[in-house]
């Protein structure tokens, strides 16, 4: 099974450059320094936040990585899909 970190980090090179501001190295230091839930918690909020629209199966690994980590992420159901 893959590690949480893993999933978002995917996720995110995914939608690299999409964001207008700090979000995209704000989420990676988190990752970095060891900390999945907040690093999955900002990108989900920023995603709702700048009304970016990712794929259904990005969308699902975000879901995963929360139900990995036991977190109930209520910017998820908010994420608008392509």
């Amino acid at each position: 099974m893959r590690e949480s970190g893993e999933i978002i980090q995917e996720v995110l090179e995914a939608v690299s450059g999409c964001f207008e501001d700090d979000t995209e190295r704000n989420v990676k230091e988190l990752l970095a320094c060891g900390e999945p839930g907040l690093a999955l918690e900002v990108l989900c909020s920023q995603l709702v936040e700048f009304d970016i629209a990712i794929s259904f199966n990005m969308k699902e690994q975000l879901a995963i990585a929360a139900e990995i980590m036991g977190m109930d992420i209520e910017e998820l159901q908010d994420i608008n899909i392509l």
